[in-house]
């Protein structure tokens, strides 16, 4: 692993440190939302153990702990210290005995060859720095025949989009595009990655939900309990209220009678390890 990937590794896990005290607690909860659906659409069938990598506070582990039924067993791995701590507290504390929190990396997971039905991951691959050598590995940790299920977010996603165009305005200077990791948000850059990993049945589908802030102050709050506090860090502590107002102020455009709406939009991308 080059020095590059490391400091992306620690970057990473620093992050979601300080984010984990709030994470997918502020506003609706879209994450736990769309780990619902990965779930439901994963079809788990009782009695299945499931890896859940990136598990964060646990969108994807405690619908896949429900799923896999006090016969399954569901693990959880984040890179985050904090991450992990918090959620394996959480466990413990509402009694999932099919389930358990670890502190681990996606691309070395510490699991034997063909130890999982399913392996999901939620909202993450983009993080990691190798991110082909971490689908090499989710193959490797999976049951012949097992599926894996990911969601990434869609390049056309409505409100991200907006982030991002609103992001250019106060950030500084970004690399090229062409050091840029890969951001798998569109079907053919998803298939692709599956197959490389040789998966088979590949099968990529979007979907849209809508989600309501009660108001301006509460969006910019959610925005610091996750990983677009990486870009929110960047920006000179002494401009951030300058920002914060002129954020409030564009956010409006989003806001109805009950509130402030974000349309998100998620590719939900499946594939099956072959028997043979």
């Amino acid at each position: 692993m080059s020095d590059a990937e490391q400091a992306r590794k620690r970057e990473i896990a620093g992050i979601f440190d300080r984010a984990a005290a709030t994470y997918d607690s502020v506003g609706p909860r879209f994450f736990a939302h769309f780990g619902e659906r990965l779930v439901e659409r994963t079809r788990i069938r009782e009695g299945a153990t499931v890896l859940d990598v990136a598990a964060g506070r646990g969108a994807v582990l405690y619908p896949a702990a429900r799923q896999a039924g006090p016969l399954g067993r569901v693990v959880g791995t984040d890179l985050s210290a904090e991450m992990a701590q918090k959620t394996a507290a959480e466990i413990r504390n509402g009694g999932w005995h099919n389930a358990e929190m670890l502190q681990m990396d996606a691309e070395e997971l510490r699991f034997d060859d063909d130890s999982f039905d399913s392996v999901l991951c939620g909202f993450s691959i983009w993080f990691f720095p190798r991110p082909h050598r971490a689908l090499a590995e989710f193959f490797r940790v999976l049951k012949p025949g097992g599926h894996i299920g990911l969601t990434t977010w869609a390049q056309d996603c409505p409100f991200n989009s907006w982030c991002l165009r609103m992001g250019r305005q106060y950030l500084p200077p970004q690399p090229d595009a062409g050091s840029k990791p890969p951001r798998f948000d569109t079907v053919p850059a998803l298939e692709a990655a599956l197959q490389k990993a040789a998966f088979e049945d590949i099968d990529i589908a979007a979907e849209d939900a809508d989600f309501v802030y009660a108001d301006e102050e509460e969006l910019w709050l959610s925005l610091w309990s996750h990983g677009i506090r990486r870009f929110l860090e960047q920006i000179e502590e002494s401009a951030l209220p300058a920002v914060k107002a002129d954020v409030l102020q564009k956010v409006r455009v989003f806001r109805k009678a009950d509130g402030v709406h974000t349309q998100l939009r998620a590719l939900f991308a499946f594939g099956k390890k072959p028997r043979n």
